[in-house]
């Protein structure tokens, strides 16, 4: 199974479309996972790709802000994903918010967003990572960049991709 992971398109959909058309060329993408701002731009892109289901959490910049709908709970083959935004764990000042829920719970990644900074660790059991930005990135790089998980048997792999 592979999905892609987009965050902070804040409108730039051009640059999703055209990972998710460089992607499925090469692979057969099961999911796509959108970590919110903007949300309409999650839309856009299963409108653009029907056949490839669109899982998406609110950001703080999203217009229909919801914060019911900010943080889920995904399974994917047997591995259990936690996926949000972030801003409502303050993941700009600490990542302990996360790494206490990998710690009371039994997740396998947890996903998040909200920085513009890719980063990719492994705490309490579980992968944390933040895709960086598919519209502009903060880490000084000036690239964009985006995940792809590749859930194979019992093994997951999870790859920050640079643009």
């Amino acid at each position: 199974m592979k999905i892609a992971v987009f965050s902070d398109s804040h409108g730039m959909c051009k640059y999703m479309l055209d990972e998710t058309a460089k992607l499925t060329k090469s692979i057969t993408l099961n999911y796509i996972i959108h970590l919110g701002d903007l949300v309409q731009d999650a839309q856009t892109l299963q409108k653009k790709f029907p056949e490839i289901p669109v899982l998406y959490v609110y950001g703080n910049c999203d217009f229909a802000y919801d914060r019911s709908k900010q943080e889920k709970e995904l399974e994917f083959d047997g591995k259990k994903f936690f996926i949000l935004h972030g801003d409502t764990r303050r993941v700009k000042y600490s990542l302990d918010g996360l790494q206490a829920v990998a710690a009371q719970k039994d997740y396998d990644i947890i996903l998040y967003g909200h920085t513009h900074t890719p980063y990719k660790t492994y705490s309490n059991g579980a992968y944390i990572i933040n895709p960086g930005s598919i519209s502009f990135n903060r880490d000084g790089s000036n690239t964009r960049s985006y995940c792809v998980i590749d859930i194979t048997g019992d093994t997951l792999d999870a790859n920050i991709v640079y643009v």
